[in-house]
């Protein structure tokens, strides 16, 4: 009787377990802006989540988009924003909480142009050496910190690139770090800097 007992309360905790759960679509696509995504069960306490992001080196524009269950905290607003001289890098992540709600596309909220007040010494080198320069960049919008970075990529074109650079960056940007990024896949990272 007991022994029936507890493996009804066990299966009952199971199905509630799973029943609060959401299903979510998952996809990946590096360099594009459409994926469509298969169904996944998320853990409990997630959303689902649509990840955009745009990657521009010099002339070059990446634009990559992500699907599937939601492990950050923010969500509908740019998480991360960081652009200088002769590169700049953009997520939006925007979330739902039903299952398979996250159909949408890529959607990049337009970047504001507004001054935070804050300048920044900004350089762009090849190579795993620091950057120096004598210019400055005025950072927009959110961007409120500087930051010094050296380290090793793979673009979604499929170059590796050793480089080192600095410019602006938003207080999420310094938490995240470049573990968001989706179609650019950093490889190593010899400095991160903010400051």
């Amino acid at each position: 009787m007991i022994r029936s007992f507890i493996l009804s309360l066990t299966i009952l905790c199971a199905v509630s377990w799973t029943g609060l759960a959401l299903q979510c679509l998952e996809c990946l696509e590096a360099n594009g802006e459409t994926c469509e995504g298969v169904s996944v069960q998320c853990p409990n306490s997630t959303e689902c989540m649509v990840v955009s992001q745009l990657f521009r080196i010099r002339d070059t524009v990446y634009h990559s988009i992500k699907k599937g269950c939601n492990p950050w905290i923010l969500c509908n607003k740019p998480l991360y924003v960081s652009n200088f001289n002769t590169k700049e890098k953009r997520i939006y992540v925007q979330c739902c909480t039903e299952d398979d709600c996250n159909t949408d596309g890529y959607q990049m909220p337009p970047l504001k142009t507004e001054h935070s007040g804050v300048e920044c010494p900004t350089c762009f080198e090849k190579g795993l050496k620091e950057c120096t320069s004598e210019n400055t960049v005025k950072c927009v919008y959110e961007e409120d910190k500087c930051f010094n970075y050296i380290g090793k990529f793979i673009d979604p074109g499929n170059q590796v690139e050793e480089e080192s650079f600095k410019g602006c960056i938003s207080p999420m940007g310094c938490i995240l770090k470049f573990d968001a990024l989706i179609g650019v896949q950093e490889i190593k990272t010899d400095t991160f800097e903010c400051s």
